[in-house]
Formats: C-alpha cells, structure tokens, sequence
C-alpha cells in the first residue's frame, strides 16, 4: 500500500505540471486566434480551420502584425499578408490541405523577422559641377555635369567618374583670351565612413581630362585637343533621404601639372592654361542592393 500511494503522488505531480502548461497553450492559442484579422472568401478552405491552423503557430503579437486574406479561386486560392501576395494551384480542391498550407504561408510572413542590412553594394551619384581656377588674369569658371559610380560596400570602395564642363574663358596677356572645353575621367578609391544616413567619404585617384583649345577673337583658328593627366581628392557626403534615393555634396581639386603654353603671333607666348581646377559638385544618389553585414 504504501509503493501504490507513492505512485499516486508522483502521477499526481505530473498531472499538476502537465495540465497548467497545456492551459497555457491553450490560452496563448485562444489569444492568437482572437488577435488574428483574416478575410476568407469562399468555402475552400474553411476560414475557422485556418485560423486554429495558424493561431497555434504565431503569437498574439505576431497576429496582429498584418491581416491576412485567403481567397478561393476555383481550382486555386490566393493567400496574402503584408506586400506578400502568392497564387497557389490545387486542381484537387483539397481543403484540408488548402488551410494547412495557407496557415504556414501566412506564419511564415508574419514571422519574418527584421533583417540588418549593411552598405549598399553600389552607388551612382548624377549631377551638376562648377568648377573654378585661377589665371594670370580673372577667374575662369565653367559649369558642367558628371556621373560618378562607385563599387563596394566596405570602408574602402572603387570609384569611377566621367563628365564634360562647359566653355570656361581663360584671360590671357595683352587682352587676348582662350576658350576651353574639359571632359574629366577619373578613377580611384574611396574611404567611406557609414554614420546613420549620412555618408561622409574622400576620394582619391587619377584624372584624365580631353581638354579642347580655341583661341578668342583670333582669325583663322582651329580648336586643339589634347589628353591632360593629372590627380584628383574629393571629400564629400551622402545623405541618404528615402529607400535607396539621396543627396550628395563634394568639393573637387584636380591637378594637371603639364600646362599648355597658349601662343598668339607675332605676339608670342600669352599665357598658359591653368595647372590646378577647383570644384563644387551638387548630386542626386542611387544606392544599390544592401550588403550583409560580416
């Protein structure tokens, strides 16, 4: 007698830890399934079989995340949730099956948790420069435009540039003047310091400019091209605004250390074209898809 009365006891203690906990299932089923907001149309599957099915697999916060719609279609049914919309064939009309699979459809969206997303992969950056460079006389301006992309979503990313800026007067001795064209490529590296949405970054590398010169006021003279090599730094910032939409800001100095002598005759030597160009750049921004962080 006294081993049966210990047996009770322990089957006892079982039955008094199992049925709290099963009670609690019960509950947290019970309030999911009050918590969900479903919109089923049709009879193929049955909404409140759905509902059990998917009350079991989420929580009451996750119920009440997004509503959920399932619709029968005939030989398929259509399930969605958030921005999540999917076209499920079943020729069979196995309703069972539909509301099994709908549930683990619907769990699975609202399930989905908040992925972290690093850099993106890729930038482009489009807008307008103005650029600037002393001469023997007054500044010479000019404005123009540039397309810059750059590769890389760690700290240090590759960057490549083309742009083309508009007739810049160059003043020269005597009164007499040039006219310039530029067409700046440039390539490099840039070191990016990601801070909330602000991006700011430098950029270093070398410039290769199609630079065009025609004398002003000169009779009977022709535009001379020539390839000007030289180096570029940049320190700028991206802020990013919206999704993957931005803004961006630079400042430019260019370097291009072989000067051209500008001769008019019989005057001579009147001046050369400038060795340093200093620049404003305004952008709008493209980020590309977002890396995973390491």
């Amino acid at each position: 007698m006294p081993r049966a009365a210990g047996l009770v006891a322990v089957v006892a203690a079982l039955v008094a830890g199992v049925v709290p906990a099963a009670t609690r299932a019960g509950d947290a089923a019970g309030s999911s399934a009050e918590a969900l907001t479903m919109n089923v149309v049709g009879a193929c599957p049955d909404g409140e079989a759905v509902r059990r099915l998917l009350a079991g697999l989420v929580s009451p916060d996750e119920a009440r995340a997004a509503p959920v719609s399932v619709q029968d279609r005939g030989d398929r049914y259509r399930i969605s949730v958030r921005k999540t919309g999917l076209m499920v064939e079943d020729p069979g009309r196995d309703c069972a099956e539909r509301a099994r699979r709908a549930a683990v459809i619907a769990a699975g969206e609202l399930h989905a948790p908040k992925v972290v997303h690093g850099p993106p992969t890729w930038t482009v950056e489009k807008g307008v420069v103005f650029d600037v460079a002393p001469t023997t006389g007054a500044l010479a301006w000019a404005p123009g435009a540039e397309i810059r992309g750059a590769w890389g979503s760690n700290a240090w990313s590759l960057v490549g540039a083309a742009g083309a800026r508009g007739p810049a007067t160059l003043e020269l001795d005597n009164g007499w003047r040039a006219e310039l064209l530029r067409f700046p490529l440039d390539a490099g590296a840039r070191l990016t310091s990601y801070r909330w949405r602000l991006r700011p970054w430098v950029t270093v590398g070398g410039s290769a400019t199609v630079t065009g010169i025609i004398g002003q006021e000169v009779v009977q003279t022709e535009r001379v091209w020539r390839l000007d090599l030289g180096a570029l730094a940049m320190v700028g910032a991206t802020l990013r605004v919206t999704g993957r939409l931005g803004v961006a800001a630079a400042i430019a100095v260019r370097w291009q250390p072989r000067t051209y002598q500008l001769q008019v005759d019989p005057a001579g030597r009147v001046g050369e074209t400038p060795s340093w160009w200093f620049g404003l750049s305004l952008n709008y921004t493209l980020d590309g898809k977002p890396s995973t962080p390491p």
